[in-house]
């Protein structure tokens, strides 16, 4: 088998469509592909002898594609609740099946209507459902120097932070209207395609042009990708949940999707902002699934002049046009800017004009965060060279896609571990740039503008002693207060926030125009009380009751999953609060905590330990040798990284101690941990 696998890498067969056509058996049943599942969950729905091919087949394929490793894939699915996955994807199947007749039944009674559709240089417009009263539902690509404007140069090598963190054995999902020519030029390694097309969908430009964003490897330098050393997994989007969901379990970090709705009458202007039945399962299984985080595009409807979309605009300012999976509160909707060659304040940061503005009816920030999305030249699928500029949120949200393969990159070399989907969607709305007329969001530019090496720096940054940036993930128990306190010497402004993936709203909007139910499901609420007693409050918009207007921070926030608080440069002590309204569903909510600026210095509790529970290094300055005391002869992994934060040493110790002999005279920083996820960091000098 071994064999027959590198004769068909040779000749460049994908090893996925080679399984898909001949050995269905394997890699097939009903319909759904079982990649990476855990074996002792799927009993029920393979049968052992099956599974046992699957399973085999499965572990043969990392060794081929440029992706995370097994053992990575293993810890982040561990983390999964496979049996509420299960029940969703047998809940996700009956849907399918039942979409799949009515769509069906539909063309046969209409022989003239085509389930395709296509329009502009690559868009693509297909029939997805018929709802219970007649009206035709489609789904439709959202189409119209994307690296400098999201600063993810300065990560890559040569960059202004000394890294080579460039998507290296980072997988991104792609699910779109076909399949990313995997032939093209800037997808080959060799003889082998780094884009893994599995469910056997013909070739769409579109999709090409999407996957180029993301991971285009540069042999046409105008063409190179955000995560350009990465590898994509593609799919057609007609059965995209059950599919997401069986990634998600797996291990999948990130996924694109570059298309929505296309509404087409006045009878679906519910669907604008609405919670649907689909948004609510795209929440489920983000939520089952912690680490799994959907972009997904804004859209392009802004001056669209056809209803339901002119109607928005003439009733609600052009406010409103938000639809689809965007809107699910565990994803990360995407708006579409101007190419931003330096950004030196928020007039920087032009809207396009075709980018769809929020919010959800509940009134949550949507979108969340922007992008160059006008003019992004990337890859085409006329041929294995071409090239071509195109427009849209769909040219946005990739950009997107590849600045978290980046991050998670870089955060995983750092600290040996992913962060969750809550945690890198909040770093990279922490780390914003500002956009638009008003500080604080917006439902046109969400957060602001991307920013890469800022979201970067705060990785590299994370538990150092002085100039900190505190990033942790922590669990609230029902009827319970989080509280962290720190002191900060002015010099700049404060960020502090919270991030969550939040239960699923166990009822979806099914016709309703602008229903007042809130679908935050564990309200979290976070505030900063300074030593003065002075309190602070996040940033919250006033949804449609004055979609325009600018935002606040005068009070709680009750629809949001993710909260920021900004607090001007005044040097003293600052308390965090993480508290929570009503009863938290589960008993318990897991938030990440993001803070920096004024160069922190933490107090909290866990923090004051006795000098003789605290690991410590000496000597410093240093000579030949680094040693650690109070580690009590554990084996902990030590990171060592120049002052820009690049890599130059990771190393597992048993003795307690590290040579750094090798090292050039200099500064440096140390970050220790071990097995019990106990944390340091140190700054250090080399003599």
């Amino acid at each position: 088998m071994v064999f027959f696998i590198w004769v068909l890498k040779k000749i460049n067969v994908c090893i996925s469509d080679f399984f898909f056509t001949f050995l269905p058996k394997f890699y097939k049943k009903n319909g759904y592909f079982f990649i990476f599942f855990v074996k002792s969950n799927f009993k029920k729905i393979l049968d052992k002898k099956e599974m046992k091919k699957v399973y085999f087949l499965i572990m043969l394929l990392p060794a081929l594609y440029f992706s995370q490793t097994v053992e990575e894939k293993r810890k982040i699915s561990a983390q999964s609740d496979h049996v509420a996955n299960v029940k969703l994807l047998l809940e996700l199947k009956k849907n399918e099946n039942e979409r799949v007749i009515r769509v069906s039944n539909y063309l046969k009674q209409n022989p003239k209507i085509d389930k395709v559709i296509k329009f502009g240089t690559s868009g693509i417009k297909e029939l997805k459902d018929v709802s219970p009263n007649g009206d035709l539902v489609y789904v439709k690509t959202y189409n119209q120097g994307a690296a400098i404007t999201a600063r993810a140069t300065s990560l890559y090598s040569g960059g202004n932070l000394g890294l080579s963190i460039q998507g290296q054995n980072m997988t991104a999902g792609i699910w779109d209207g076909g399949s990313v020519r995997t032939t093209h030029q800037e997808f080959l390694q060799g003889m082998f395609s780094k884009v893994n097309a599995l469910d056997g969908a013909p070739i769409a430009d579109h999709a090409t042009h999407v996957g180029g964003t993301i991971a285009a490897t540069g042999v046409n330098p105008l063409v190179r990708g955000l995560a350009f050393n990465a590898s994509l997994s593609s799919y057609k989007w007609d059965n995209d949940l059950a599919e997401m969901l069986v990634e998600a379990s797996g291990g999948m970090l990130v996924s694109n999707h570059s298309y929505g709705p296309a509404l087409t009458t006045d009878a679906q202007i519910w669907m604008l902002g609405a919670y649907s039945n689909d948004t609510k399962q795209v929440d489920a299984f983000c939520f089952n699934n912690p680490f799994y985080l959907p972009v997904f595009a804004a859209g392009n409807s802004r001056n669209d002049i056809d209803p339901p979309y002119s109607t928005q605009t003439t009733t609600k300012q052009g406010y409103d046009m938000i639809a689809g999976d965007a809107i699910a509160k565990n994803v990360l909707t995407v708006a579409a800017v101007q190419n931003v060659a330096n950004y030196t304040g928020p007039t920087s940061v032009m809207m396009s004009s075709f980018s769809s503005y929020g919010p959800s009816d509940d009134g949550r920030i949507k979108p969340e965060i922007s992008m160059k999305g006008v003019n992004v030249i990337s890859t085409r699928s006329s041929s294995d060279t071409a090239i071509g500029p195109d427009s849209g949120t769909s040219m946005a949200a990739p950009g997107v896609t590849g600045v978290v393969l980046l991050l998670q990159q870089y955060y995983n070399q750092l600290y040996s571990n992913y962060m969750k989907a809550a945690t890198v969607k909040g770093l990279i709305l922490h780390t914003a740039d500002e956009a638009g007329e008003n500080n604080g969001p917006d439902y046109g530019f969400g957060w602001g503008l991307i920013n890469a090496e800022i979201a970067a720096k705060a990785i590299r940054d994370k538990n150092l002693s002085s100039s900190k940036t505190i990033i942790e993930e922590n669990t609230l128990a029902n009827g319970g207060v989080f509280t962290k306190s720190f002191s900060s010497n002015g010099s700049q402004s404060l960020r502090i926030s919270i991030s969550w993936t939040d239960p699923e709203y166990q009822v979806q909007n099914s016709s309703d125009i602008d229903p007042s139910t809130k679908y935050l499901v564990n309200d979290l609420d976070i505030k900063v009380t300074s030593a003065t007693g002075t309190v602070y409050y996040p940033w919250k918009l006033q949804g449609m009751v004055a979609p325009s207007n600018a935002a606040t921070n005068n009070s709680t926030n009750d629809v949001d999953n993710f909260e920021r608080i900004d607090i001007p440069a005044v040097a003293g002590t600052y308390t965090i609060s993480v508290t929570h309204k009503g009863t938290l569903s589960g008993g318990k909510q897991d938030f990440s905590l993001i803070a920096n600026g004024g160069n922190i210095s933490n107090l909290s509790t866990n923090e004051n330990l006795a000098k003789d529970n605290k690991i410590e290094i000496y000597p410093n300055p240093a000579g030949d040798w680094i040693y650690f005391a109070n580690n009590k002869g554990e084996e902990a992994t030590i990171v060592i990284l120049d002052i820009s934060g690049k890599l130059l040493k990771k190393e597992v110790v048993k003795n307690g101690k590290i040579s750094v002999k090798d090292l050039i005279k200099g500064n440096y920083m140390l970050l220790y941990s071990n097995k019990k996820n106990k944390n340091e960091s140190f700054k250090f000098i080399k003599l």
